[in-house]
């Protein structure tokens, strides 16, 4: 089973620059957008019809705002999933946040975690919802659940996981917060797969400034990230950034379970 995960930065937008082209080439059995900035029916129809074809779609956008954050899953039709829109808790699924798929053999929870913003503003929000998640994670592993938790998770792990780590100290996406909240995922059995299977590698990003010229030069960050089950770790035939992909000022990650 291929799982995708990409930040279109506006799915409209994303639309025009030939994702219906990519989602025939790449074939997901499951993928989650992020940052779709759109309701359903303004999506143009043709393309409604085109995907509701192939996948079930199950469309969250934000309701305290229109055209902002907001996520979205598409599974193949046939496929054994059922979803859920949000995680139960007002202040995120206000805002389009999160999809929950359930399948047989996982749950794959998916989206687009909070971002802490400039002047880390948001960052007491941030946190809050990291601190959720976590008990969300822990709660379903008792149950027995593996879990496949994915999407832009809006923060640089390690030093490795951006080009300019000095110079971003303070800045959202690196303090030391985050990443220590980061480390609780971890800690509560998950495991960047992608990371593991890639140590010391450097230059590997999913996420550019529009600035700068910063893509064609590779100064970015990995902050789209998979974060697996332990116990579901076994199943991974392999873990990509797909970074020759334009459309965002991200690209797909991709998670292939066997």
């Amino acid at each position: 089973m291929k799982i995708y995960s990409w930040n279109v930065n506006g799915f409209r937008s994303v639309l025009k620059q030939g994702f219906l082209d990519w989602l025939q080439k790449a074939d997901p059995d499951v993928v989650n957008l992020q940052e779709i900035r759109a309701e359903w029916l303004q999506v143009d129809l043709a393309a409604r019809l085109e995907i509701e074809q192939k996948y079930d779609v199950c469309w969250f956008p934000a309701t305290i705002k229109k055209g902002y954050a907001g996520s979205a899953t598409f599974s193949r039709r046939g496929l054994p999933f059922s979803h859920v829109r949000g995680l139960g808790i007002e202040d995120y699924d206000a805002e389009g946040r999160m999809v929950v798929s359930t399948h047989p053999d996982f749950t794959l929870i998916a989206g687009y975690f909070p971002n802490a913003s400039e002047g880390l503003v948001r960052l007491p929000f941030k946190r809050r919802f990291s601190s959720d998640l976590v008990r969300i994670v822990q709660e379903r592993h008792a149950r027995g659940e593996k879990l496949v938790v994915v999407g832009d998770l809006n923060v640089a792990p390690q030093e490795i996981d951006l080009a300019n780590p000095d110079q971003n100290r303070r800045t959202a996406g690196f303090t030391d917060e985050e990443r220590e909240d980061f480390q609780k995922y971890l800690a509560a059995g998950l495991v960047d797969v992608f990371r593991e299977r890639n140590p010391g590698r450097k230059g590997l990003y999913s996420w550019w400034s529009a600035r700068g010229g910063a893509r064609s030069r590779n100064i970015g960050w990995r902050i789209d990230i998979f974060l697996v089950s332990r116990d579901l770790v076994p199943k991974v035939r392999n873990a990509q950034i797909h970074a020759d992909v334009l459309g965002s000022d991200h690209c797909p990650i991709s998670l292939e379970l066997g």
